[in-house]
């Protein structure tokens, strides 16, 4: 296996520059505050190319207020990375280099760094109701869970 040079350090600064420097960044942070759970954020998009690659729908990529705040209760791991559940899923939908299939229809966006670092994913799945990708949880997996998933596409 191919490691790529995107470590979790990386992902935590690409982060923290986003808040920081980034007034895109910035007001989607802002609406996620004021946003009611029914309402989809905007926080990507799963690209021509690579969807046709693995057979997908190219589609915006959307994580609703309820799933944040789940994800924020049940990962503290984000926090000790200095993230919010919505930085990380930023900066995993920003770098991603591998997506393999998940559960059902679901896809996992990874950030695969080899075997001697964590691998990061987020689980999503495709909603025809809102014609885009819905991000369902996110959370810092093992090597060896991820190893077992079939992969779907590799950054080239």
């Amino acid at each position: 296996m191919v490691a790529y040079s995107v470590s979790l350090e990386q992902l935590r600064s690409a982060g923290e520059n986003a808040r920081q420097t980034t007034n895109q960044y910035y007001d989607m942070a802002k609406k996620i505050n004021t946003t009611p759970n029914n309402e989809p954020i905007k926080i990507g998009r799963l690209r021509m190319p690579i969807a046709k690659a693995i057979g997908r729908k190219s589609a915006d990529i959307y994580v609703m207020q309820n799933y944040l705040q789940h994800i924020n209760n049940e990962h503290p791991e984000f926090k000790k990375l200095g993230l919010t559940a919505f930085l990380y899923i930023k900066s995993i939908t920003d770098n991603f280099n591998q997506i393999h299939k998940g559960s059902g229809t679901s896809l996992l966006l990874v950030v695969f760094n080899g075997d001697k670092n964590p691998v990061v994913a987020v689980d999503m799945n495709y909603s025809i109701k809102r014609g885009a990708w819905e991000v369902k949880t996110a959370q810092i997996r093992s090597n060896a869970n991820i190893k077992r998933s079939e992969v779907l596409w590799k950054k080239p």
